[in-house]
């Protein structure tokens, strides 16, 4: 008859089995990214992440009857109307190409998930003015009396961006200015050559997100030169490293003065988890590249008298 103390060593396989399952399990929830993703709530509401019935979900509580869910692609835009002491703040919230989401309601308790094939990181740039634009996939509930509650949701990217251009060549006819552009290993560099004297030259990349304002889009100056000489650059899409995180809040009160409202300028925070610095003292700031935005790069040369010759292609980021 085997006789010893301590555990029996059934019991201890036992525990072993349970220890594989519990770190098998937490690694699969892992994987759903339930767990890694940060919420950050500016509405009254209490609202939690969690997984239910095996998929990634929000319930958000307090609502009641829900009118409806749409899902869609989500971008909040910041824009400065007026001049000095006239100057105010605005921002909007616009959901593209909207769609019916599904959720789920229990007693008030509203359970809605993000569609993995709606996924994708998020873009967007916030200038040093506080101004600027950011998309992301995004889910409104309407909540009836209209009231909204978005739900936005800002990924980073899987795998580095790749990126092409139309021409290889920008040229500007009779002024002996010429601009070789190549485009591999996920960037975009730029070299030019200007044999001609001219009050000077610069290489700008244009992103633009087709917003109802600042149409022209936002730009960046890659390089500068003044005379004759050469300009070399270098350029390649923002693709930031952060925690995944859901962002909620109320579309009627952003940039808003009201307690617990979402600010445009505290967005480069809340992905760093880092305090960021006042605008108006820090540079611009690109939350990502990629999806939802037309990228032009441009050879501008000045001739002198406010007038200016330009050549420039358009950019393909994925």
């Amino acid at each position: 008859m085997w006789s010893r103390t301590g555990p029996h060593p059934l019991s201890v396989f036992g525990l072993l089995c349970y220890w594989v399952y519990e770190i098998a399990k937490r690694s699969l929830w892992d994987l759903g990214g339930c767990q890694l993703t940060r919420l950050i709530s500016y509405v009254k509401n209490q609202v939690e992440l969690g997984p239910d019935g095996g998929r990634d979900c929000l319930t958000v509580y307090g609502i009641g009857n829900l009118k409806g869910a749409f899902r869609g692609k989500g971008v909040i835009y910041s824009w400065i109307q007026g001049v000095d002491e006239a100057a105010r703040w605005n921002c909007q919230f616009e959901l593209l190409q909207p769609t019916r989401a599904e959720f789920t309601n229990r007693q008030g308790e509203i359970i809605v998930e993000f569609d993995p094939m709606d996924k994708f990181p998020c873009t967007g740039i916030v200038t040093s003015n506080g101004e600027g634009y950011m998309i992301a996939p995004a889910l409104k509930l309407d909540v009836g009396k209209g009231s909204e509650i978005v739900l936005t949701l800002l990924s980073p990217p899987a795998k580095p961006h790749n990126v092409s251009v139309e021409k290889t060549v920008l040229a500007i006819p009779g002024e002996e200015a010429t601009m070789t552009l190549t485009a591999e290993s996920g960037e975009l560099r730029c070299l030019g050559n200007f044999s001609a004297m001219s009050k000077g030259a610069r290489v700008i990349l244009n992103r633009n997100p087709g917003l109802p304002v600042y149409k022209a889009g936002f730009n960046e100056t890659l390089g500068k030169l003044k005379g004759r000489g050469q300009i070399s650059a270098v350029w390649k899409p923002v693709d930031r490293s952060f925690e995944e995180l859901v962002l909620v809040f109320d579309p009627s009160t952003i940039c808003s003065f009201e307690a617990n409202s979402l600010s445009f300028d505290r967005i480069p925070s809340h992905l760093s988890g880092s305090e960021f610095k006042d605008s108006g003292s820090i540079d611009d700031y690109v939350i990502g590249d990629g999806i939802g935005v037309s990228y032009t790069i441009r050879l501008l040369l000045d001739r002198g008298l406010g007038r200016h010759s330009s050549d420039e292609a358009r950019l393909a980021v994925t």
